[in-house]
């Protein structure tokens, strides 16, 4: 019987989330035992992502603040530093931001970590920056260190994500 609501539900392992509502106590316990799934709460995650009706709180962001923290506390040269911005850092954000305008709240802390570790190595505060963060993300030729700037980017994709929307709908 489990292995007919598995196939039926596409489910490969039984560790899959299900959130059951409107029933009483014994029906979905009931449920949860015939189909092997385990209880689950909201908000639901779908590749990493959390899945929400309205906008993302910075509490929803927090595991993108984690994991990105984790990756600035490696002690490598500020060149390194620099690279792992801008590609593995830089990657990790715009995963989340083709999807999500951020709250601002999480961008500056992103921000700040990321400026934080390209001067001190550590993710968090330890001394003034030698230029400003704008100065920063300006292009080589212009001065600067060739980071990109997170916040704008973030606006960039969500505007051509909802650019490429509306073409949709004009073509339908």
């Amino acid at each position: 019987m489990m292995l007919y609501y598995n196939t039926l539900l596409g489910v490969q392992n039984a560790t899959s989330p299900i959130v059951l509502g409107c029933c009483n106590e014994t029906l979905y316990q009931q449920c949860l035992s015939v189909t092997g799934l385990r209880n689950t709460s909201f908000p639901l995650k779908y590749l990493g992502v959390p899945i929400t009706a309205s906008r993302l709180t910075k509490v929803e962001c927090t595991s993108l603040v984690e994991k990105i923290m984790a990756k600035a506390t490696k002690n490598i040269s500020f060149a390194e530093r620099a690279r792992l911005i801008n590609s593995v850092i830089f990657g990790m954000y715009t995963y989340w931001a083709s999807i999500f305008l951020l709250p601002t709240e999480v961008t500056d802390k992103i921000i700040g970590i990321c400026r934080n570790h390209l001067w001190s190595g550590v993710g968090e505060y330890k001394k003034a920056p030698y230029i400003s963060w704008h100065q920063t993300c300006l292009p080589k030729s212009q001065g600067g260190i060739g980071i990109k700037d997170l916040s704008t980017w973030n606006k960039a994709t969500i505007a051509k994500l909802t650019w490429a929307v509306a073409k949709k709908k004009e073509i339908l």
